[in-house]
């Protein structure tokens, strides 16, 4: 059910998100770096694209010699509360932006099952080292929105940055395939370094930016997967 979700949602915002004005083009890598961030949902999606296609040499080679510089200290949600109680946080410093692993030839091996922070990533021009992506205020409401409900799909699970969630989730049977081609101390230290995934407080769009995001949360809402709308499905109805 949670996939069925999460593929609803990931074709939602790609059918809402069709009429911005991107400079992004195939081949575009500037912005594919190793600071993604995603559930366990979203890994499960990826894990199962790779044992599928028989890529599970080739995938925990490249998950193996990778690791993120800076992790992320709280999950969105987290975030989303703190900012909503008012409460005092520390913002962090941008981390080096390495090269994404799953990059071959400046195009991703996972692309069909990227996690949603690379899809939502687009820009109004021509991105360059030390020229980052160029968003507007609307569509990152709309698109930090969506974060938040991937969020509250996954609550209770892992949620972290992409390299640590993946040989996390190896740890479970299903992807014993993957797991036999990693390191157990890899698989065991990811475990340790994801947060968790928070339930929804509350968005963060202001009355300004609803008129943009509103129209895009009802009809992810008021979808209906196997005769039960979304928005029940998340809340336990």
């Amino acid at each position: 059910m949670k996939e069925k979700i999460l593929k609803t949602v990931y074709e939602i915002f790609t059918v809402w998100s069709k009429d911005f004005d991107v400079a992004c083009h195939r081949g575009c890598f500037v912005c594919c770096t190793r600071n993604v961030t995603m559930t366990a949902v979203e890994g499960e999606l990826i894990l199962r694209y790779i044992r599928k296609n028989k890529m599970e040499h080739q995938f925990a080679e490249r998950l193996q010699s990778a690791s993120p510089k800076k992790r992320p200290k709280m999950t969105t949600n987290d975030f989303a509360r703190a900012c909503l109680q008012e409460k005092m946080y520390d913002f962090e410093e941008p981390s080096p932006e390495e090269k994404c692993p799953f990059l071959e030839d400046n195009l991703c091996i996972i692309y069909p099952v990227r996690p949603f922070v690379c899809r939502m990533m687009i820009s109004r021009h021509q991105c360059a080292k030390g020229q980052p992506a160029s968003l507007s205020n609307d569509y990152l409401a709309a698109a930090t929105a969506v974060m938040q409900i991937i969020e509250h799909l996954g609550q209770k699970e892992y949620w972290g940055n992409m390299l640590d969630v993946l040989p996390a989730l190896c740890d479970i049977s299903e992807h014993h395939t993957v797991a036999s081609h990693l390191d157990n101390v890899v698989i065991m230290e990811a475990r340790m370094r994801t947060l968790t995934a928070k339930p929804l407080p509350g968005f963060l769009f202001t009355e300004e930016e609803e008129q943009t995001v509103a129209p895009l949360l009802q009809t992810i809402f008021n979808t209906e997967i196997m005769g039960r709308r979304i928005e029940d499905i998340l809340n336990g109805r």
